[in-house]
C-alpha cells in the first residue's frame, strides 16, 4: 500500500480499524494540486479514498465500499441501557429504604413500590451518564470521528452500574479533535450533575449524626460544599445532610467526573492533558499515579484505580497530526476541564464513623 505513493510521500504510520485505514506520510514533494494523482494511485486497491490533509503531513482515509452502507440497529446498546435502567432503579429503591432483599421480597410482591422508590435515582443518574456519553458522541460526529453508541454497564453495586463508555473506531487526526471530543463528555455530564445535586440537596434532610452507630460519610468536594452552602446554608456542628437518592445521584455524578478527568492514559483527562501539553502528559500521568498510591492509604478504592490505570496504559499515544497547533481559544476548554477536576476532587470519597 505504501508503494502506491512512492515518490509522493514517505508513509510513516498506518492506523487500521474494522471500518477504515488511515495513512500518514511525510511529503517528499509539494503535494498541492496532486490530489487527483494520489486518488488514482490508490483507486486500484478498491477503497473509497478521502484526502484528509496534505500539509503539514499527508493523511489519507481509505474505506471499503461495504462500510458505507447503513449501520445495523444497535440492539446490544439498547439492551444494556434497559438493563442498567433496571439495576439503577433497584439501587435507588435501596437508597430510599426499600429492602429489596427483604422477606417477602418486594421485587416480586410489590414491584410498583420498588419502581416508584427507585425511579428518581435512576432517572437522575442515567441523565448524567447519558449527557456525558452523548457529549462525546456528538462532538465525535461533528469532527467525523467514528464512534459507537454508548455501552451502559449494569452492576450489582450500590449505584447499579459501572458507568458507560463509547468506543472510537478511528484515529484522532489532531489535538484539536482530541480535546473537543474528550472535554465534551465530562463537562456536559457535570452540568446535569450540578442541576441534579441542587434539586436533591434542597429536598434532603439535616439530621443529628448518631454517636452510637456506624454511619457512611460521603466525601465533600469543593463544588459539593459550595452547592450545599448555597442551597441549605451552613450545617450545624454535630449534624449532617442526609442525602436523598436524587442528591446521591448528583454526588455520584461529581465522583464520575473526577475519575474521568484523571490525567491518565485513555481516560478523558488523559486525552485532555495530551491535547494541552503533548508528550508532557506522560509526566503528569506518572505524577497522578504516585498521588493515587499515597491517597490509597486513606481510601482503599484509590488502589483499585491505580491498578486500572496501569492496565489502561498511562501514556497517551500521539495523534496523526500532532504538529497542528491547538490554538489559544481551545486551551480555555482544556483549562475549564482542569478546573472541573479540582472542583470535583474528593481525597476520601467514602468513609465510616462510629
Amino acid at each position: 500500500m505504501a508503494d502506491a505513493l512512492v515518490g509522493l510521500a514517505d508513509i510513516t504510520a498506518i492506523f487500521s480499524s474494522r471500518k477504515e485505514l488511515l495513512l500518514r506520510g511525510d511529503p517528499l514533494i509539494p503535494l498541492m494540486g496532486k490530489a487527483g494523482e494520489i486518488e488514482s494511485r490508490l483507486a486500484p486497491m478498491g477503497y473509497r479514498t478521502e484526502i484528509v490533509s496534505m500539509e503539514p503531513a499527508l493523511v489519507v482515509r481509505l474505506r471499503s465500499p461495504e462500510v458505507t452502507r447503513g449501520n445495523r440497529f444497535p440492539w446490544l446498546n439498547v439492551l444494556l441501557f434497559l438493563a442498567t435502567c433496571i439495576s439503577t432503579i433497584l439501587a435507588g429503591a435501596f437508597w430510599e429504604g426499600v429492602s429489596i432483599f427483604g422477606h417477602p421480597n418486594p421485587i416480586f410482591h410489590d414491584p410498583l413500590a420498588v419502581f416508584t422508590a427507585g425511579l428518581p435515582f435512576s432517572l437522575s443518574l442515567m441523565a448524567i451518564l447519558l449527557f456525558h456519553e452523548f457529549g462525546h458522541y456528538v462532538a465525535a460526529r461533528i469532527h467525523r470521528v467514528e464512534v459507537t453508541f454508548p455501552y451502559f454497564v449494569p452492576a450489582p453495586n450500590i449505584i447499579g452500574t459501572f458507568g458507560a463508555f463509547i468506543k472510537s473506531k478511528s484515529a484522532f487526526m489532531d489535538r484539536r479533535q482530541l480535546l473537543d471530543v474528550a472535554a465534551a463528555g465530562p463537562l456536559a455530564g457535570l452540568v446535569v450533575a450540578i442541576i441534579v445535586l441542587i434539586v436533591g440537596i434542597s429536598q434532603s434532610r439535616i439530621m443529628p449524626i448518631p454517636a452510637d452507630s456506624a454511619v457512611m460519610l460521603f466525601g465533600n468536594s469543593l463544588l459539593h460544599t459550595m452547592i450545599t452552602i448555597l442551597v441549605r446554608g451552613s450545617i450545624p456542628e454535630g449534624y449532617g445532610l442526609m442525602l436523598n437518592s436524587v442528591a446521591f445521584a448528583g454526588w455520584v455524578g461529581l465522583l464520575v467526573t473526577m475519575f474521568n478527568l484523571l490525567p491518565i492514559g485513555q481516560l478523558d483527562g488523559g486525552h485532555i492533558m495530551y491535547a494541552l501539553f503533548g508528550k508532557a502528559q506522560k509526566n503528569l500521568a506518572y505524577l497522578a499515579m504516585l498521588g493515587l498510591l499515597v491517597l490509597s492509604y486513606w481510601w482503599s478504592g484509590w488502589a483499585l484505580w491505580l491498578f486500572l490505570t496501569i492496565l489502561m496504559r498511562p501514556v497517551h499515544p500521539p495523534t496523526l497530526l500532532d504538529e497542528i497547533p491547538l490554538g489559544g481559544g481551545r486551551r480555555w476548554l482544556g483549562y475549564s476541564s482542569i478546573a472541573a477536576f479540582i472542583l470535583c476532587f474528593m481525597p476520601v470519597p467514602m468513609s465510616y464513623v462510629g
